[in-house]
């Protein structure tokens, strides 16, 4: 993704608010596409964390000294119904945990083209923010995964190796 390189700190968290607008349109129409309960579920919970994000990035536009809220678009980018939905649990996980670390990338490149330190400071802040929540979507994952059968049962006999005064 190649964009040109942001000269200020509005500019930036413009930038991202409208990754993150984007990003809440797509979970969002997802979640009205699918008529898997389960599956409608994570995608509404997951366009809610995205929403979360979008007023953390508000939020963080108070301290500014310019008139951020002239520039500031707070309307959402029309989400096309996409052809194929990922229906599962972790189909879904795995898609947004990819889509986090396009976001995390994107604030990385755009770190490496700016010279002044507190742009750099709140690049780096927002990509912390999408590796954050990129592990949390990751920690949803490995819970699934850990539900399967097969790797139920290899947890059970490694706590049976494991002495019961360690495991407390």
């Amino acid at each position: 993704m190649k964009t040109a390189s942001p000269g200020s700190e509005t500019e930036i968290i413009l930038l991202a608010i409208a990754k993150e607008k984007l990003s809440f349109a797509r979970l969002a129409a997802a979640a009205q596409a699918c008529d898997n309960p389960k599956a409608k579920r994570l995608y509404n919970q997951l366009a809610l964390d995205e929403l979360k994000h979008l007023l953390t990035l508000v939020s963080l536009m108070d301290g500014l000294a310019d008139d951020w809220l002239t520039r500031l678009d707070l309307t959402l980018p029309p989400a096309d119904r996409p052809d194929t939905l990922p229906q599962t649990e972790e189909a879904i996980l795995r898609s947004t945990t990819e889509e986090e670390e396009l976001s995390k990338n994107f604030f990385g490149c755009l770190a490496q083209e700016v010279d002044r330190g507190e742009l750099l400071d709140l690049l780096q802040t927002l990509r912390a923010e999408e590796e954050d929540h990129r592990t949390r979507l990751r920690s949803l994952l490995y819970g699934l995964e850990a539900d399967r059968p097969v790797v139920a049962k290899w947890l059970r006999s490694i706590r049976r190796m494991i002495p019961a005064a360690h495991l407390h």
